[in-house]
């Protein structure tokens, strides 16, 4: 999600998620503000999925999902340019898209050039070019490049 518009919804997001989970909670100690027993419940349930979905968004502004994926494709890239220092001077530079691709792999990544920015440019370096291996991560990431 682009990051001006996170800053922008977060605050409305935690209030709305909190007033829900308030609500819901305050009708059970008979403080109600709700009509009945299943619009209390609901508002606890939509209040947590709120906050839930919005600690998602703040994690994913920050260093996990895909920024995590850059940071890890750039430390990738360092260390095969270290590991390889005769392929950046003139040898066979395949050496280093190989190093990487596997240090990306053990990281957790797999080779996915499906999306339109990595098949512009289908490198070992491009970040858009990994989707993670683990199913929740994966998801997510795969929505924040929706947006990209």
């Amino acid at each position: 999600m682009n990051q001006d518009l996170s800053v922008f919804i977060t605050p409305f997001a935690l209030v709305i998620g909190c007033a829900l989970i308030a609500a819901g909670g305050l009708y059970f100690i008979d403080i109600q503000f709700l009509k009945s027993r299943v619009q209390a419940i609901a508002a606890l349930v939509v209040g947590a999925i709120v906050l839930a979905a919005l600690e998602v968004v703040l994690a994913g502004s920050s260093v996990s999902f895909f920024k995590a994926q850059q940071v890890q494709t750039s430390a990738c890239e360092l260390e095969g340019e270290s590991a390889h220092p005769e392929a950046r001077l003139g040898g066979d530079a395949k050496i280093i898209q190989k190093h990487i691709l596997g240090c990306m792999q053990e990281a957790g990544y797999e080779w996915s050039p499906t999306h339109r920015n990595c098949k512009d440019a289908p490198v070992a370096t491009n970040p858009y070019c990994y989707l993670p291996a683990s199913g929740f991560d994966r998801t997510i990431t795969a929505f924040q490049l929706r947006f990209e």
